[in-house]
């Protein structure tokens, strides 16, 4: 699994069309801006070999949000984060993906998790500092 974070002081999305893997998605929530402040954005490509749930994903995504003192967590999957052969299959990559987001709420962070497969335009204010922009590969 690759994690790349940014802690962002303002950051929004809007979900514009589906991709060939796009999950369902009600039509309303299309073309619909999705508004955070104070949050840590993660950007995670699932790799073949991960399987939920990552305590070690889990960790150090807590660890980057309290040394952030972030307020929530914002997590959008994509596949091409991780190296071209080692790609899951779409359900691994849904299930690493929603059992990570489930193991930070379980742990009382507040998690967003963005539809996967969507194309999106976004805009952020990203902080910077040490623990505000980290990139992490955590092996299967």
């Amino acid at each position: 699994m690759k994690i790349l974070s940014s802690r962002c002081r303002t950051f929004e999305y809007t979900v514009t069309t589906a991709s060939p893997v796009a999950v369902s998605l009600e039509p309303a929530a299309i073309g619909v801006t999705n508004s955070f402040s104070d949050c840590l954005l993660l950007m995670v490509g699932v790799e073949r070999g991960d399987s939920p749930p990552s305590k070690a994903a889990t960790k150090i995504v807590r660890r980057i949000a309290s040394k952030t003192d972030a307020s929530h967590i914002v997590i959008n999957g994509f596949s091409h984060l991780a190296t071209p052969g080692e790609r899951s299959d779409v359900p691994t990559a849904l299930t690493v993906l929603a059992s990570l987001a489930e193991s930070l709420e379980a742990r009382g962070v507040l998690v967003h998790l963005m539809p996967f497969g969507w194309n999106k335009r976004w805009q952020a204010d990203v902080l910077d500092g040490e623990w505000e922009q980290r990139v992490v590969h955590l092996p299967g």
